[in-house]
């Protein structure tokens, strides 16, 4: 299963709507969860009827601005269980009868209307009995990690939303792509980016759908980042196991390693005794830093070609000043990426001889061919 939630800002723009549709069409979504549509019912059959989902549950006030849209594909049995016009909340049963709950969130924009969306979630917790999953637009960031603009994030309403998710047992899922969500659009030194839209779930539903990723799409018809849950479980995956913890030596490169680490450790909470804390703890630090770590893991081959391509230009230009500086940055940014990447894969290459100094060496090659003449004998 497929989960698309978009902040999509109106659906009445041809372009929107034309966004959607590619989307759609790209990514197969089984279920949309679609925030600030300004339609009605009516208004949604016209300019989506003939989307492939019959479902639909329509949240909109005559009058008014907003909206919010969950619709699903035919075969997909999902039962309402109340919304209001900043949530939809459904229980979902899957083909093998396992029951799960889904809510497509939607918090105030408002910083001072932000204590309104943490008593939401706190009140959809008692109409939910077992594995949760909640994907929308939050409005809120976890940490300042998720924010870049000259303007720092307050550290009250960061604790708020962690408080509101450590209260309802809600963890973040991370996510794959480009970090940020949302972009004012602002040029220089008034732009603002954040991470504002997220899934989150609870144990109980991690533990079912443990190979399930959050991917962030681009869109040019919103200031908002399609965000793409895969939900991955079921039959398909019985029998294995979930992949444990493990640390990332390439997280050791990042600068804000430090912070998120400090941050996640000072609300772990307390338990009952010292033991119960410390492991509460080690878990929620895991949980964070998997979290963070989930868009710093992977190398950036795409970005690495970019650099290498305009690096390339750079050197077959006239050589001045401006060139030169730019060549400085892009050439210290390239060989930091490139060392990321040696160090992921040294990490999994397994082999206690390949340390991360050692690429290109007479050893090495020695090595290697001792290594195919003991295949061949």
């Amino acid at each position: 299963m497929k989960i698309l939630s978009w902040n999509c800002q109106g659906l009445g723009n041809p372009w929107t709507v034309r966004s959607l549709r590619d989307i759609v069409r790209v990514q197969a979504p089984t279920v949309c969860f679609l925030m600030e549509t300004r339609l009605d019912k009516e208004g949604f059959d016209r300019q989506l009827g003939d989307l492939p989902f019959p479902n639909k549950i329509i949240v909109k006030q005559p009058n008014s601005g907003g909206g919010l849209a969950l619709i699903w594909r035919a075969g997909v049995k999902m039962e309402l269980i109340n919304f209001t016009m900043n949530h939809i909340l459904v229980k979902v049963t899957a083909e093998d009868g396992f029951v799960w709950f889904l809510t497509g969130f939607y918090g105030w924009p408002e910083a001072c209307q932000r204590g309104k969306s943490w008593a939401l979630l706190n009140h959809l917790k008692s109409f939910v009995d077992g594995p949760w999953v909640c994907i929308g637009d939050f409005n809120a960031i976890l940490n300042s990690s998720e924010k870049l603009s000259n303007t720092p994030p307050q550290q009250r309403l960061m604790d708020d939303f962690r408080q509101a998710l450590d209260m309802v047992q809600l963890f973040d899922l991370g996510f794959e792509g480009y970090p940020f969500t949302w972009n004012n659009r602002r040029p220089g030194y008034a732009n603002t980016k954040q991470r504002l839209d997220r899934a989150v779930g609870n144990e109980a539903w991690r533990a079912k759908f443990c190979f399930s990723k959050v991917t962030h799409l681009s869109s040019y018809a919103s200031d908002h980042l399609p965000t793409v849950l895969h939900v991955k479980g079921g039959k398909k995956w019985q029998g294995r196991v979930c992949r444990g913890f493990k640390f990332e030596e390439a997280w050791l490169l990042w600068d804000d390693r430090e912070a998120v680490v400090e941050e996640a450790w000072g609300k772990g909470g307390v338990r009952p005794n010292a033991l119960e804390t410390t492991r509460q703890k080690i878990e929620t630090c895991g949980a964070d830093l998997l979290a963070w770590g989930s868009s710093k893991t992977h190398p950036a081959n795409e970005e690495v070609k970019q650099l290498q391509k305009r690096i390339e230009v750079l050197n077959c230009s006239d050589y001045n000043e401006e060139c030169k500086a730019e060549l400085l940055v892009l050439s210290r940014k390239l060989d930091d990426l490139l060392r990321k990447q040696e160090i992921f894969w040294a990490q999994r290459s397994r082999i206690s001889w390949l340390k991360h100094g050692d690429r290109n060496t007479r050893f090495f090659h020695q090595k290697a061919s001792q290594r195919r003449r003991r295949n061949y004998i």
